[in-house]
């Protein structure tokens, strides 16, 4: 399987971050968002999962959210990551958190 390289128009990060999802179909950033949860979700796990998880779920919605505006995910993955940010809310309504 051969992939085009890249152009000479590629000259900055967010070219070849465009270049990069092109080549994988645009499953590169979400990927790369999916593996950011989970070393969040791992990294919080000193604390009790409900906490951890709706701490790695609201860092993941709002960087998300900044990776949408800038058109690195599609809108569905945007739309997901809000959605998990909102049970992560949830979650830590439930856990009883006071400190966010």
């Amino acid at each position: 399987m051969s992939f085009a390289y890249p152009s000479n128009t590629t000259t900055g990060f967010y070219d070849m971050a465009i270049w990069v999802n092109s080549v994988t179909s645009g499953y590169f950033w979400s990927l790369i968002l999916l593996a950011l949860f989970a070393i969040l979700f791992f990294s919080f796990k000193a604390y009790p999962t409900t906490k951890a998880y709706g701490s790695a779920a609201i860092i993941t919605m709002f960087i998300g959210i900044l990776m949408g505006s800038i058109a690195l995910i599609p809108l569905k993955i945007i739309i997901l990551c809000i959605i998990i940010g909102a049970t992560g809310v949830v979650a830590l309504r439930v856990s009883g958190s006071t400190s966010y």
